[in-house]
């Protein structure tokens, strides 16, 4: 299946809010893998299906304790945990100091995850530099969102990691790398203007992608609850960013990259059901 990797360039942008998002609404059974040494915060902010405590170290410390000898596709629904609503997660390491026994790991990261069979599998990686350990599951990605925020230095560092992700996830062979711009609703010029100083890198995007920032839907994906997430910002902004990265993966080419919209999109009635289920809303 497919392997979306999700990134940011510095920061803390909401990497994994966005990574939540996208499991939410995914229109494939999907695991959001937390990829990030510098530590996972999914075991604290959401709740297990049951509504206790996620275990913080079933994930991928112990899948790659448990694969010393041999790792396999198969043995990653081993260390799978379910969040309240049924979204499936593979926790990142709780610690950055428990992130150092994975060095081994991380290149056998990109291929085991894309190879999941049944499940797309979308990866938080969060900050990238030039030598993190994560970047190694950038090549074997079918797609890549890099999440900026509208900070001028957040989007300075973007421009300047965009052409190594670019190279990185396949060049020339079509991958697609989209953009998602977390801003509050009414700043859609902010976000054209971001998007503007992107193509002036030259790297080819498959899209910039506005997404629409509000408390409410923030607080989703730490564990709170809402009647109506389908009516939440966030979530219906989401829909054409989600819709055009599954197409793409799905048939293996990217789509081309359109204007961002002066109207907010609404979220796909398709996708309204499965996203309640995922996150545990009420409705």
């Amino acid at each position: 299946m497919a392997l979306i990797a999700l990134a940011s360039a510095k920061g803390a942008p909401g990497v994994t809010t966005t990574s939540l998002l996208l499991g939410a609404l995914w229109p494939r059974p999907v695991v959001v893998a937390e990829c990030d040494p510098a530590g996972g915060d999914v075991a604290t902010r959401m709740p297990a299906a049951d509504g206790s405590a996620l275990d913080p170290q079933t994930g991928l410390t112990s899948l790659a304790a448990a694969g010393r000898r041999s790792l396999y596709p198969e043995l990653v629904d081993e260390h799978t945990q379910q969040l309240i609503g049924g979204l499936e997660v593979l926790l990142g390491p709780p610690f950055p100091e428990q992130a150092g026994g994975l060095q081994a790991t991380w290149p056998q990261l990109g291929p085991l995850l894309a190879r999941r069979p049944r499940h797309d599998v979308v990866a938080d990686l969060g900050r990238i530099g030039v030598l993190t350990p994560q970047n190694a599951l950038l090549a074997s990605a079918d797609a890549a969102v890099l999440v900026v925020d509208t900070s001028p230095s957040s989007v300075v560092h973007l421009r300047h990691r965009l052409r190594p992700v670019s190279d990185t996830v396949g060049g020339a062979y079509g991958v697609p790398v989209h953009v998602a711009v977390v801003a509050p609703p009414k700043r859609t010029q902010t976000v054209r203007e971001i998007r503007d100083a992107l193509a002036a890198t030259g790297v080819e995007l498959a899209g910039v992608h506005h997404l629409a920032y509000d408390e409410r839907g923030a607080h989703l994906f730490q564990g709170q609850t809402t009647s109506r997430p389908d009516k939440l910002a966030l979530v219906r902004s989401a829909g054409p960013l989600v819709a055009e990265l599954a197409a793409a993966v799905a048939h293996g080419s990217p789509v081309a990259a359109g204007p961002v919209d002066d109207q907010e999109p609404a979220s796909p009635d398709s996708h309204e059901h499965e996203h309640g289920q995922r996150t545990g809303a009420h409705r």
